[in-house]
């Protein structure tokens, strides 16, 4: 009785086959799973060689640039800055060279189109790291350009973004100025108290005294 149920027991349970048969089946699924991961890590790695090497080309280019700049070409140096920028879009150099373009400007007495070219770049929202100097930059254009309002908001959204306490110090500093010109006095005062009572330990702490002092006839 015991062999009928055990004869019994085996028809009825199936026979799974493993090993070289298993693999003969599904070979050509494999192949084809291995060649695509194969080529998704060769892609992978095409694409940071290709990033690494466009920033070192960039990185070169914009050492050029200002070599140029140094020496005192600053048209040779603005074309190839415009060219960088064009060719290197997306890089770290293509971003500083924008600012160093609109540096270029501001030196060949083009503030006008610094602020032109500045705001364009802002309005990109380029990384972080570029907002703080892009906003500075900015206000010392608009500044030289006599519109005092609008510099004075440059320079305080450069305090804002700025991450070290000195450079948000000397920012508000910039600020107060542009507002001092613009006839805003209560406004400028205000940036020199912040500066006085919160940075002590800047570098602009002495300036924001001594103007604090002017502004307020020695009333701190």
């Amino acid at each position: 009785m015991a062999t009928t149920v055990e004869a019994k027991s085996r028809e009825q349970t199936p026979v799974t086959v493993e090993g070289p048969a298993w693999y003969q089946r599904h070979q050509r699924l494999l192949t084809i799973g291995g060649i695509i991961v194969a080529g998704l890590l060769v892609i992978g790695w095409f694409v940071i060689a290709s990033g690494k090497r466009k920033e070192e080309f960039a990185a070169r280019s914009l050492n050029q640039a200002r070599a140029s700049a140094e020496a005192g070409n600053l048209p040779l140096a603005s074309s190839d800055l415009q060219k960088l920028i064009t060719t290197y879009k997306g890089t770290d150099a293509a971003n500083e060279a924008v600012i160093t373009l609109n540096q270029v400007r501001m030196i060949n007495g083009q503030s006008e189109l610094a602020v032109v070219g500045l705001r364009e770049f802002l309005s990109k929202k380029p990384p972080a790291k570029y907002v703080a100097p892009a906003n500075g930059l900015l206000g010392a254009a608009l500044e030289n350009a006599k519109h005092w309002d609008d510099a004075a908001r440059a320079y305080s959204a450069a305090a804002d973004a700025a991450g070290i306490t000195y450079l948000r110090a000397a920012y508000l500093i910039d600020a107060a100025r542009a507002q001092a010109e613009g006839g805003h006095v209560d406004e400028a005062a205000k940036l020199y108290r912040t500066v006085v009572q919160k940075y002590a330990d800047s570098p602009s702490f002495t300036e924001a005294q001594v103007r604090l002092a002017e502004l307020t006839d020695g009333k701190m």
